[in-house]
Formats: structure tokens, sequence, C-alpha cells
């Protein structure tokens, strides 16, 4: 989704206006690529990616010197030592891996560039090449590819305590950096000392050994572990630096060393409390062991499914890491930045599966205690219907499987970072799950045994040290929380809590406890409550829910704001343009504006202005501090979560009509046929005349009668005309893209209608339509355009965003699922790919692709350009070499930041300076990427709440929700299904529906399913304990009771209600819907639940047996029940296929 490279680029002239700098640049001639191979770059733009590896290679070739300190060999381990691998030792060439398979790949995008085989030139004569990765891994030829923790770009908040929590409130997180004790790049060729750092590596090494030993005294798995010793390479080394210069005083390191020691003298010490956990190395201990290739750092995820299975994702390597068990996660949570220490992966293997094996013997064992072995496994299959419920989209399946070896394994070793402030939403329970469980069932038994006598008193309950908080999210472990901190009624009345949401946050995780310690926050309100959930997942998502503090306030001008004459000076005047801008309906942090004028040369300049932000966001004051915390606004379906005060993002920034705005402005001289032939960049003062939504453009674009108003000085025809001309110039820009390999897949997307109370009374799809192709355009065409010039004046410092090509292994499974639906894809080149999704005739084949597609894509990320080889700096989807963000200040500090690096360059002249380094702009990176990731999450579970909502409304209105869905994937017991109505996919478990036998045929892929004539939802609930279900069935029998009542005549529908004082809950219904017969009229859920369309089925057929078989398929329709349970937080979607051959009551 970017524009091509094909403007002319040549360089800039600087004239002198005040202190203020304008980029004019000129046409020249271009450096063509061959036709096919992707857009186009210009011959400045070769010679300016051409410096930047030059600069690369500098760096590189200046690090080799240094790096033959680190060619010793790491001492072995002790040899008496039982069952330990032998340590074997490897070292490898110096030099760029090739990223993205080869110099033929990606690196080709770039055109005929010089200085892309460095590396190996290097190479000191006689090493050898390294040994195969069963035995030997490469963690330090990766160095187009990893980030270590400089591309990550985590701050040193870790204060060194065993779990990587806060500190004690008498301590401070931050640490002086003048007292670190250790330094990778403090002298000349990048080593202060090589005998002062191979002291501090055999010191860390030795550590490293002692915690190995430790595991193994504990019982821990994995005791073989192969070595890892190699060559240094740059990005490792900045990794290493930054964990040194983020390092505290002597005194904090001598208190960590110290920590460290007894906690691994702690197991052999009767008077402690056993160790589950081993003890984490202290910071001191990372960077030299960084460095020398023994760890390795990256960002854990834990299996939605499985808890037990867990990856640490690093670009150090070319897959993840599989972290198995909790021992092996070591207390690391979700998103936690980890060093890991790699372990032979057919180790690791071979203990997953005999404890997988063990648990099947002592199920099949337990023949005496059937009903509780069924009674678990179907716990199991109820959580991850859960899991799978809680969210729009069916995740990736991650479990490690028999077919699917993990190439990598490892263990935590280090909680490089955590979360700051990370808060969890959940539950408080009296005692812990399995304890409560096991606590009713004796209590049954004694009831039994002693006969069940209710006039009996209850005993007294014993006031417990701790309760324990369950967090929604599955992954996040039970939290004990000291009892005085619960509602002081809680132990005696603990049901009353059952359906409250509450907030806690983790202290401390001793190596110990089971669990970790934490506090209670605060409490919500009842699950299921609007806008409870709303603070719930806010909280979830680490955003903030209460307003901005008074500090931030402080830095907000005073309101009536006028521009300053000092502006007015130096900036372009451009008030008298025709600015208008085009969004959303809701929308009111308006940033970017467009205005057009032809010249008289035939040619267009059309300008595309960017609110000037970062004038009143300035850096270090408090309230640039909480915008870089908050990073982006949140847009959820009832309001946004604003990234800067509504003062600012509402008001003095916002490019509302009639008011006199700072702005950035890009004006593109342009060619009938979008030809870029000149750019001029600079800081402008401009006033919006005409502000349309996107409905309203379009209807300009479709030639009808505009209806929208502008400002008295202005005609309504002179902005269509100026937004046709727009829209043809755009359309030119999008078709070339995709001519040269852009990648555009569009998501399914809901609007909801919310009636005068905020509730969701209807929801479509969002179509995107010509008029927001046009906005997209040229934003591109403008971030692409910016991102040019940072990163040539900033090639250290500049902020870009990058995006990886899919990864192999979903990619070859994508591939293989859409041979199943006998589709063949190219996925050779980005081209390749897009043209085999444009020749997919049928639209609902080719929208479950571009599904498939992007769950086989990785998501893409901010980075600092002096944190990675050139290399990695190429957007796949967009298919550019050079991209950022520039155009959102109001709503992501990226732009922000992207904004001030952009202002000094225009103020800077020929050799411009820009403030923050490299480390710095890497921190942020990070922080906007977690910050972005979130954000997404938040949007799409503020979807998912409002979508449950609605359909619980629509089921209790009129019965069992029945949508078509379409299939898109076959397994043995279940199979997938796309509900477009709802954007929803989900799966269909053949144990959820009544039938009396299936069979699943891998050779087509085929599910042929035998049913009963049962109806599925009376089936289920009387079949089930789900209290959910049984008041779907009751709701679905008291609908067909009113269907009944309908068909018979006015008379006897009255005696009925007037004999029946039951009735009065019905009345209070059609009540209720009589009064919002306005919202049904518009609803179009509504009207198609109202309806009662009969289902449309495929694939049925009766056997001459008279056996009654539905055979499933990918791309069949099939009709499905959907049901929203607002009991559980989150709420949880389920669906169940309808039984085409239920007997009708």
């Amino acid at each position: 989704m970017g524009p091509p490279i094909s403007e002319e680029d040549v360089g800039f002239q600087f004239p002198q206006q005040q202190n203020q700098q304008n980029f004019d640049m000129p046409p020249s001639e271009m450096n063509q690529r061959k036709a096919g191979e992707g857009p186009e770059i210009s011959g400045i733009m070769a010679e300016q990616i051409e410096a930047l590896q030059q600069q690369q290679q500098a760096l590189y070739q200046q690090q080799l010197a240094s790096n033959q300190v680190l060619s010793f060999q790491t001492p072995g381990l002790a040899p008496g030592r039982p069952n330990v691998h032998r340590r074997v030792h490897s070292t490898v060439p110096m030099g760029m891996g090739m990223p993205f398979g080869g110099p033929q790949a990606a690196m080709g995008q770039f055109g005929n560039l010089n200085g892309l085989g460095m590396g190996l030139d290097g190479q000191p004569s006689g090493v050898p090449r390294g040994h195969g990765r069963r035995h030997s891994v490469n963690v330090l030829n990766k160095s187009g590819s990893q980030p270590g923790l400089g591309a990550l770009g985590f701050s040193q908040s870790v204060d060194g305590y065993d779990d990587g929590f806060n500190a004690p409130g008498n301590m401070g997180n931050g640490h002086s950096r003048n007292d670190s004790s250790w330094r990778i790049n403090g002298g000349v060729g990048g080593i202060q000392s090589n005998n002062n750092f191979a002291a501090d590596l055999a010191q860390a090494q030795a550590q490293l050994n002692s915690l190995q030993q430790f595991r193994a005294a504990a019982g821990g798995h994995h005791q073989k572990m192969a070595s890892f010793s190699f060559p240094n390479m740059l990005p490792n080394m900045m990794a290493a630096n930054m964990m040194g210069l983020g390092l505290g005083g002597i005194n904090l390191l001598q208190q960590q060393q110290q920590q460290f020691q007894s906690q691994l003298q702690q197991q052999s010490t009767q008077q402690q409390r056993k160790s589950l956990f081993a003890p984490y190395l202290p910071q001191a201990s990372l960077p030299p062991l960084l460095a020398a290739g023994k760890l390795v750092v990256g960002i854990l995820r834990v299996n939605k499914r499985n808890r037990s299975d867990a990856y640490v994702a690093t670009e150090v390597l070319d897959a993840d890491i599989y972290i198995c068990g909790s021992k092996d996660r070591n207390r690391a949570l979700e998103g936690d930045i980890v060093a890991v220490e790699l372990l032979d992966v057919d180790e690791v293997w071979g203990t997953k599966k005999e404890k997988e094996e063990k648990k099947r013997k002592k199920e099949e064992n337990s023949a005496y205690d059937l009903k509780g072995a069924a009674g678990r496994k179907n716990d199991k299959k109820k959580d991850d219907v859960e899991v799978e419920g809680q969210g729009l989209m069916l995740f990736e399946d991650e479990e490690v499987t028999d077919e699917v070896k993990p190439q990598f394994a490892g263990h935590v070793v280090a909680v490089v970072e955590r979360m700051p402030g990370q808060l969890f939403s959940g539950t408080l329970g009296l005692l812990r799950p399995s304890s409560a469980a096991t606590k009713e069932k004796q209590e049954a038994e004694r009831r039994e045994r002693e006969g069940d006598r209710g006039d009996e008193p209850r005993r007294p309950i014993e006031r417990p040290k701790i309760v324990w908080f369950k967090p929604t999210d599955k992954r996040v472990p039970l939290i004990a929380i000291p009892t005085e901190q619960a509602p002081p009624d809680f132990v005696q009345n603990s049901e009353a809590y059952a359906n409250k949401l509450f907030v806690a946050c983790i202290k401390r995780h001793p190596i110990s406890s089971l669990h970790p310690f934490g506090t209670l926050v605060e409490e919500l309100g009842p699950i299921g409550d609007i806008e409870v959930e709303t603070s719930a997942l806010l909280k979830d998502c680490n955003f903030p829910t209460e307003d901005f503090s008074e500090n931030v306030l402080k830095c907000l001008p005073p309101i009536p704001w006028s521009i300053p004459e000092r502006e007015l000076e130096i900036r372009k005047d451009l008030r008298n343009e025709r600015v208008f801008t085009i969004d959303p309906d809701t929308a009111k942090d308006l940033d970017d504006a467009f205005s057009v004028k032809v010249n008289e040369d035939g040619t267009y300049d059309v300008s595309v202005h960017i609110a000037d932000v970062s004038y009143f966001v300035k850096p270090n004051t408090a309230l640039d501090r909480d915008a870089r915390k908050r990073a982006t606004s949140v847009y959820l379906v009832q309001r946004a979560v604003p990234m800067l005060p509504p003062a600012l993002s509402e008001q003095l920034c916002s490019l509302v009509p009639g008011q006199e705005r700072l702005a950035f402005s890009v004006i593109f001289t342009m060619t009938k046929d979008a030809k870029v032939v000149k750019k001029w960049f600079g800081k402008t003062i401009i006033r919006s005349a005409a502000k349309l939504s996107y409905k309203q453009a379009q209807s300009v674009l479709d030639g009808q009668a505009a209806g929208f108003e502008v400002q008295p000085e202005h005609n309504v025809v002179d902005f269509a005309n100026d937004i046709k001309i727009v829209h043809d110039l755009a359309k030119q820009l999008r078709e070339r893209r995709y001519q040269t390999g852009c990648i555009r897949t569009e998501s399914l997307k809901l609007t909801f209608q919310l009636d005068e109370n905020g509730m969701p009374a209807d929801c479509v799809q969002y179509e995107h339509s010509e008029a927001n192709h046009l906005v997209e355009e040229f934003m591109l065409l403008t971030n692409t355009a910016v991102a040019q010039q940072v990163a040539v004046h900033f090639s250290e410092q500049a902020l870009l965003r990058r995006h990886d090509p899919p990864i192999e292994r979903r990619l070859a499974a994508f591939v293989e699922r859409a041979e199943r639906m006998g589709y063949n894809l190219d996925t050779s080149s980005p081209v390749a790919l897009m043209r085999s999704l444009q020749s997919v005739a049928d639209p609902a084949a080719r929208k479950i692709l571009e599904l498939f597609l992007q769950k086989a894509s990785s998501n893409a990320k901010y980075f600092c350009a002096g944190m990675l080889d050139i290399a990695k700096y190429n957007h796949y989807a967009l298919n550019i070499p050079l991209y950022t963000h520039f155009t959102s200040p109001i709503r992501r500090y990226a732009d922000l930041l992207v904004h001030r690096q952009f202002d000094s360059i225009l103020q800077g002249g020929a050799e411009p300076k820009f403030t923050m380094d490299r480390d710095a702009v890497a921190k942020v990176a990070q922080q906007c990427n977690i910050k972005r990731d979130s954000a997404k999450l938040a949007q799409e579970q503020s979807t998912h709440l409002y979508l449950c909502i609605l359909i619980s409304d629509l089921t209790q209105r009129y019965g069992p929700v029945i949508r078509s869905a379409k299939v898109v994937g076959v397994l043995d017991a279940a199979f997938d299904v796309l509900v477009p109505e709802f954007g929803i996919e989900k799966r269909v478990h053949v144990d959820q529906m009544p039938i009396d036998n299936h069979v699943y045929d891998e050779h087509t892929h085929t599910l042929q399913i035998y049913w009963s004539n049962k109806d599925v939802i009376t089936w289920l609930a009387e079949n089930s304990d789900d209290e959910h279900l049984k008041k779907v069935k009751q709701n679905a029998e008291q609908h067909a009771l009113k269907m009944e009542v309908a068909s018979r005549s006015l008379h006897d529908e009255k005696a009925l209600f007037d004999e029946d004082d039951d009735a009065e809950e019905d009345e209070i219904v059609l009540g209720r819907a009589d009064r919002e017969q306005g919202a049904q009229e518009t609803s179009k859920q509504r009207l198609l639940s109202k309806s009662k369309v009969p289902p449309h089925f495929e694939g049925l057929r009766i056997t001459p047996a008279g056996h009654k078989i539905q055979e499933i398929r990918e791309l069949q329709t099939v009709p499905v029940i959907v049901t929203a349970d607002l009991t559980k937080s989150p709420p949880v979607i389920k669906v169940y296929s309808v039984n085409p051959y239920a007997e009708q009551k």
C-alpha cells in the first residue's frame, strides 16, 4: 500500500528566510528499473542509500579489530557432573547473513547498488564455517535481522530484584548512568579494556554455570545444554552497550550479585522453602553474555490455549524460541523482554513428550474416577472454547505438536524489562479454583455422608491471610492478594463479589512461590456493564482511563490562542488557498488537509498539510512525557481515548474550518499522469475552508450534489473540482502501486449504530470508498517523501517504519490452504502474490484468502535507522525501501517525533542536528510499537464487546440469532467459519452437536456429519451445565410460543394473555419493541432476525439406510447459531451449527 518512488529527487535548494529552511526539489534524470522489478529509484536516492551503507560498513569494519578478544573458548563445565552434555564450540564467519533468502530477494529492490557484499571481506583466514544447526546455532551472524536490545529499544527500569517487578517503596527505579561498571564502546575500536571484558565475561559465565547447576540440583529439566560461543557482531554489541548504560551504581550491582548468590544457596538450606524457579541472572552479567553470544534477547508471548507453551520472538534467529513449561518460562509474563539461554531442542522435545505420555497414562489409569477425568477434559474444552470466543477472529494455533517440532528451544534466565505499571482486570475469589473445586467436592461428600440438614448453622469461616485474584487474561497466573485489601465483608460474603470486576497488579514473584503476590488496585463494577467492561479492557491494554493530570494541562497555552507574529514571519502563508479536510463523520482530531492549484503549464500543485503539533508539545515537558507514555490515541466504539488533551487534539491543532492553524506542508508538483516532478517542504500557516466526511466526498465523486458547507469567501463548485482532480491523480498513483507489487488486504471491520442510550442497535461492515483511497494515496506519498529526507539527514537517528516478509512457516500454510480451496498462488514476490490474489474471480474466496494472508503476515514496526542494517529497512507490503509515519501527529507519538526530526532538517541548513541520540530514538520506537499493538487490541475488544451486547439483545428480542457463514477450514472434529454479517471467525466443534457420528477425510479435507433429529440448542441445554445455553433455550421456547400466538386470531391472543400471568415479561419485550419501532426499521440486524428467513443448507443427503448426512467442505455456506454470553468477562461469542434435520416442534 505505498506510492512508487518514481518522483525525481535531486538535492535541495536552501533559500534563507529567517531561520526557516524550505526544501525545493526540481526534476532530474532517474535510474529506471527493469520492468516488473518493483518501484523506480531515483539516482540521488540510490546515492543516499549507498552512503548509508558505507557508514554502516565503516562501523562493521571498525568493530572487526576489536572482536578478536571474543574468540577464546568458554570454560567447560565441571567434568564430574552427571547428565551434562559436553559443550560444543564453534566459530563462524564474521559478516552479515543475507536477509530475505539471498541477494536476489528483497535487497534487489534497491536497484543496482554497491556495498551489499560487506562482512566476509574482513573474515580472518582459516576460520571454520560452523556446524549444523542441531549442534550449534549461529546467533551472531544475523546482523541484518537482529535487534538485540538496541533494536528492541528497552529502557533499563529493572531494578535487579529477583522477579523484575517494582522495587520496594524506599528504592527508586531509576539508576544513575555515571556509575555503570560495564562499557563496550568506551575505548578505541569499541572495547574499553580487553582484560576487563574478559574478566567480566568470565564472571558472568561462571554465574551462568552456577545457574545451570542450580537447575540440575532442583530437578530442573534440560540439563544438557549446547554452548554457543561465537565472534561478536555490531548489533549484539549495541544491545550489550545499552544494557551497560542502564546499569545502576556500584552498591546496587553488589546487592544484585549478593542476592543471586544467596538464592543459589537457598536450595541447600533446610530452613528455606523449596525453590520452584531458578533465580534471575544479575543485570550486570547480561551485557558480556549477550556480546559473547551466550544469550538471546526477545519478546515473550504465551500461548492463549495452553499457558505451558510460550515463545520468544527474536530477530537474532530465523525462528521463534520455544519455551516449554512454567519452569523454563521462569515467572516471565506476556510481553516481557527476556534474556534466553538456548537449550538442546531434542532434549526439550523428549521431555515434553514424556510429560504428555505420563499425563495420558495417569488419565487412563484413573478408572476409579472416570467422572473426575471426564470433568477435567470437559473443563479444558470449555476453556478452549471460551478463549476462542473472547475475540473477533481465531488466533494462530501455536501449539507445539508431534508434527511441528520447534527449531529452537530455551529457558528464561532474566527479565530484561517488564511493562511498566501493568494492570490486570479480573475477579476475586476466596480460594484458588482448584482448591475451591476440591472443597466443594469434600463438602458434597460430607453432606451425603451426614445428611443435609438445612437448619444447621453454617460453620464459621476462618479468615485467610490471602485471597486470590483471577485475571481475565488466562495467560496471566493467579495473583495472591493480602486479605486486608479485599472489601471488608469479602471473607464472609465472597459470593456477592463473584460477578464483580476488580483491577490488580503484580508486585513480586519469589522463586519459592508458584504464584505472584500483588495489590488490589480498585473495584470496577459488575461484569457485563458496558462501561465497566470498557474500563477493564483499557486497563488490560495498559491505557489510562483517568483525565490528564494538572502538570500536563499546565503545559497548554491559554485559550483563546492566536498565532504569534514570529510564526507569521518565518512560515509560508497559505491562508488564502482552498484548503479542505476529509475525515470520518465523527472525527474531531483533524490533522491532515489538502489544497490544489492548477499551474499554467498544465501541472498541478497538490498540497498536503499536516497539523504542526510539535509547536505545542515541546520535548521533555510533562505534556511530552505523558504523550510518549500513551504513544497513540485509542478509538473505541463509543469514544476515543486521546493521546493529547482535547484542548490540543480537538482545538488548537485540529484543522477545523475558519481557524488559522500552524502546519507542515508538502507540495507535490504533478503531471496529469500523476508523476511527481517537484517537491517542496516547509512550515506554513493554513486556514481550512471546508470540512467533508468520507460520505460527502464520495457523493462529489459520484457526481451528486455537494452536501457540505464552505466558508463564505469560497464556493462549493471549486471545492468539488479540486476533489475530482485529487481523486484522478490518486487513482493513477494507486494503479501504479499495484503494478509494482504493493500488497493490499482489507480486514473485516464493523461500524455500529448506537441508540439514544449508547447501546448498539445495528452493525454493518465498513466499506472503503474511493474517497478513502484518495486520502490514503496522498498520505502514503507524503510519508514516503518525508522518510527519504529523515533517513538521509539522520542516518543514525531517523525513526522509520519497516515490514518484514511473511513468516515462512505461515506462508507455506497459507499456500497449502489456498490449494485446498482450488487456488494456486505465486508467493515468489509481492508482485506475483498480488497478481495471484487479483486473479481470484470469486469475491468471497478472495476475501477469505486475504484473511489468511493477514494471519501469515508479520506486523509492521517502528525502528531507529542506526540500530539495523539497511537491508532490514524495506517495507514488504508497500514494496518500498524507506517509509515512516508523518501524517497523524495528533494521534501518534511516532509522527510527532518525525515532525521534530523534520523540523531540525528545515532549520538546520546543510548539516542539521537532532538532539535525541540513537538509543533514545530506539526506546521511543519500541514504546510506539508496544502501544500501537495494545491500541489495536483495545479497539478489537471494544468492537467485540459491542457485538456481544448486540447479539445478546437480538437473542432476547427474536430468539436464537441465525446467520449464514462460509467454511474457511475443515479439521478432523471441527470446522472454522467466517460470519461476514458480524465480521467474526469461529470454530464449530462436533462435540457440541447432537450427532450420531462424524467422519473426516484427510484426502479431500471434508467432514461428514451424521445428524440425529434433535434441535441443537435444546440438546446442548439438556446435556450441559452451561447456564447461558439454558437461557438461550428458554428464550427460544418463549419466542416459539409468540410465533404460535401470532398465528391465532386476535380474540384467542387476548384470551391467552388475559389468562396467563407469566406473559408480563413478554409484554415488556413487546412494549419495548413498540417504543423503539423507529430503531427497528433502520436496524438491518433487527430486521434480519425478525424476518426469520429459512436457512439455506448445502451438502445434504440421506442414505438408503436412513443416515442424515451433511458434508462440510471449504468455501461451503452453512447456517450457524451465534450466541453471546455476557456473564463472562470479556464476554464470549459461541457459534453452533444448525441441524438441518431437526424435528420441528
